[in-house]
């Protein structure tokens, strides 16, 4: 505890880091789906070069990313945050995390994982 005089453990502080990304998650969702349009774990990939154009300098000068790999990645990574293979928060996320009033707003424009 520090400036607010308020007493917090790493873990407590990742909690409420989680809620809060998971949170402002939701609302991405729910706005673009609002809109018409479909979300899909495409809206985490980088721009198509990195994918195609290798880098021209640096230490790792001639690489580039790999798809599959990449793809890879974002699955675990889904996983870890407790979120479905399109980056939608699952039921039982938003749950956890004290959330609930999000699991109705969101079902009405995307089909929520459990």
């Amino acid at each position: 505890y520090y400036a607010t005089d308020v007493k917090f453990t790493w873990e407590e502080i990742y909690e409420v880091a989680n809620r809060i990304y998971t949170l402002i998650r939701s609302f991405w969702v729910r706005e673009f789906v609002a809109e018409g349009k479909e979300w899909s774990k495409h809206m985490d990939y980088p721009p198509a070069r990195w994918f195609e154009e290798p880098l021209t300098k640096g230490p790792l000068k001639g690489s580039k990313l790999d798809y599959g790999g990449y793809d890879k990645m974002l699955m675990w990574y889904y996983e870890l945050r407790g979120w479905d293979e399109r980056g939608i928060p699952r039921k039982a996320t938003l749950s956890r995390l004290g959330l609930d009033y999000v699991i109705n707003e969101l079902s009405k424009y995307v089909t929520l994982s459990e």
